[in-house]
C-alpha cells in the first residue's frame, strides 16, 4: 500500500479530493454497520465471504529478511525420546493467532517427551512448514472422513484449538482424552452454543483458557461442574535474538521501500491484527490520525493483517484517505512478523476483546514497549514489557462488560471513538520514549518455555488418568 498522492496543487481540487474521501468513508461506514446488524452466524458465515469475493485485491506486505526469526530456545539441545503422541486439532493454521500457537506447541512439545501430531482441515503454508521440519500434519476433511484418519494417527491425547464441529466429533469418537484450549472470550456466542460449549467440557479431561480473563468469562457462562476444568496457561512467544545495527536497517529498509516512503526520524508504530470487528483496525487508523498532530515526534503506523472482513479494511483505507494526516498510516496484508518487529519502535493494538494477543506477546519479546487496550492478557504484558508500555481503556468501555452489542456500537462510532484521546496521549508518550531510546535489545522471557510447560503437564496428566496412572507415566 503506497503512501497518499500529493495534496492537488488546486484548492478546488484539493476540497474535492478531500469531500469525495469523506463520502467513501461515509459509505463503507454505512456497510459495516448493515453487516453488523445481522446475526453471527450470517454475518461470518455468508456476509465476510461474499464481501472476500467480491472486494478482495492483492495488497503490499514485507517480506522477511535473513537474521530476523523468531525461533525456540534451546533448540540445540538434545532432544529426549517420545512416549505420547498428542493431536493438536485446529481449524486453518494460516488466519491469526492460534495457527501460530499450535505452530509453536508443535516445535517445543518434543522437548517435553510429547510427539505432536498437528490436524487441520486443509493445506496451507504452516502445515508445509512443519512437515518440512519433519512433524507429522494430518489433514482431515471437516466431513466423515476424519474421524478414520485420525484413528490412524494413534493418538493419545487431543487437544483442540477452535477446531471445526466436525473435527471436534472426530477426535472425540477416537476415544483419546480431549483438553479444549480456550483462545479468546466468545463475546457471539448465543445459548445454544454455550450449552454445546458446556457439552464438550462434560466430556473433556480439562479445559485450558490462554488467560485468567478467558477463565473467567467461560466460568460465568458454564455451570460449575464444567467450569472447575478450566485452568490458565498463558501463551508465550519464542526468543528473538537482538537484531544487530546492520540486521535491524536492512528491516527497516525493506519496510521503507514496501511502503514507498521515507522512515527516516521516524517512530514507528507497528500494529499485526487481522482486519476484522475483532480487532477495531478502523478505529485504531482514525484514533492515531488524529494523534499524529499531538506527537512532538514524527510517527506512523503500519498495520499488517489478513482480511477476513473486507469491509473492516476498505473503511479502515477510506478513513485514512479522509483524513489530513492520512500519509501516516499504512496498510499491508500478511506480512513477516519478526522482520516487521524488527523495523518498528513501538507496538499498538487495541482491540474490542482478546484471549491472549500472540502478536502483542511477540512485540513484547522483540523488546517494543506496547500500547494495548484493556482486554485478556494486557496487564500481564505490560508488566513484561520495557518502560513507558501502557493499557489504554477499552474502546467499548469496561473491559468486563464488552459484548457483541457493545463492539457492533463502538464499531459505528470508529471514527470517534471513547478511548480516542487516551490512545493519543498513550501513542504522544511512547513515540517521545521510543525517539530516545538507543539500541534495540530484547528482554529475558522464558514465556515460551512456561508455555509449553504448561500444557505438557495437562496433556500427561490426560494421559494418566486414562491409565490410572496417578504419576503420569
Amino acid at each position: 500500500m503506497r503512501d497518499l498522492p500529493p495534496a492537488a496543487s488546486n484548492a478546488g481540487e484539493d476540497r474535492e479530493r478531500h469531500w469525495a474521501a469523506r463520502l467513501r468513508s461515509a459509505a463503507w461506514g454505512l456497510a459495516v454497520t448493515l453487516a453488523d446488524l445481522t446475526p453471527p452466524g450470517v454475518r461470518y458465515g455468508y456476509v465476510h465471504p461474499i464481501a472476500r469475493r467480491l472486494l478482495r485485491r492483492p495488497l503490499d506486505h514485507l517480506t522477511a529478511v535473513d537474521g530476523i526469526a523468531f525461533s525456540p530456545p534451546g533448540r540445540d539441545r538434545p532432544t529426549p525420546p517420545t512416549d505420547l503422541r498428542c493431536g493438536l486439532v485446529a481449524d486453518h493454521l494460516d488466519v491469526g493467532g492460534i495457527g501460530r500457537v499450535v505452530e509453536m506447541l508443535t516445535e517445543g512439545l518434543r522437548s517435553e517427551g510429547i510427539e505432536p501430531v498437528v490436524v487441520c482441515p486443509a493445506e496451507g503454508s504452516r502445515s508445509a512448514r512443519l512437515r518440512s521440519l519433519g512433524y507429522e500434519v494430518v489433514v482431515a476433511a471437516a466431513d466423515a472422513s476424519a474421524r478414520g484418519l485420525l484413528e490412524s494417527a494413534r493418538l493419545d491425547v487431543v487437544q483442540l484449538h477452535s477446531a471445526p464441529a466436525q473435527l471436534v466429533e472426530a477426535a472425540l469418537g477416537t476415544g483419546a482424552p480431549a483438553i479444549p484450549v480456550l483462545h479468546n472470550t466468545e463475546i457471539h456466542y448465543a445459548r445454544p452454543q454455550w450449552d454445546a460449549t458446556a457439552a464438550l467440557f462434560d466430556r473433556a479431561h480439562a479445559v485450558v483458557a490462554v488467560s485468567e480473563l478467558v477463565r473467567r468469562f467461560h466460568l460465568e457462562r458454564v455451570p460449575a461442574s464444567a467450569g472447575e476444568k478450566i485452568l490458565v496457561v498463558p501463551n508465550g512467544a519464542m526468543t528473538m535474538p537482538t537484531a544487530t545495527p546492520e540486521v535491524r536497517a536492512r528491516a527497516r529498509a525493506r519496510l521503507g521501500a514496501t511502503l514507498d516512503a521515507s522512515l527516516d526520524g521516524c517512530v514507528v508504530f507497528a500494529c499485526l491484527a487481522r482486519y476484522d470487528s475483532q480487532k477495531n483496525i478502523a478505529g485504531t487508523v482514525a484514533s492515531f490520525l488524529d494523534a499524529v498532530d499531538g506527537c512532538a515526534v514524527p510517527v506512523r503506523l503500519v498495520v499488517a493483517g489478513d482480511p477476513s472482513d473486507w469491509l473492516e479494511y476498505h473503511r479502515a483505507d477510506a478513513l485514512r484517505r479522509g483524513h489530513r494526516n492520512g500519509g501516516a498510516v499504512h496498510l499491508l496484508g500478511n506480512s513477516d512478523a519478526a522482520t516487521l518487529l524488527a523495523a518498528s519502535d513501538a507496538f499498538l493494538l487495541n482491540s474490542y476483546f482478546e484471549g491472549w494477543p500472540l502478536a502483542t506477546t511477540e512485540a513484547v519479546a522483540a523488546g517494543l514497549p506496547i500500547v494495548v487496550s484493556d482486554t485478556g492478557g494486557a496487564t500481564e504484558l505490560v508488566s513484561r514489557a520495557v518502560e513507558g508500555s501502557t493499557v489504554i481503556e477499552n474502546p467499548t468501555g469496561p473491559a468486563a462488560a464488552v459484548s457483541d452489542r457493545s463492539a457492533r456500537a463502538a464499531r459505528r462510532r470508529a471514527p470517534a471513538q471513547r478511548n480516542r484521546l487516551a490512545l493519543a496521549e498513550a501513542v504522544a508518550a511512547v513515540g517521545t520514549i521510543a525517539a530516545q531510546r538507543g539500541e534495540v535489545r530484547c528482554p529475558v522471557d522464558d514465556s515460551y518455555d512456561t508455555m509449553v510447560a504448561g500444557h505438557a503437564r495437562v496433556i500427561r496428566a490426560a494421559r494418566a488418568q486414562r491409565r490410572g496412572d496417578p504419576d503420569g507415566r
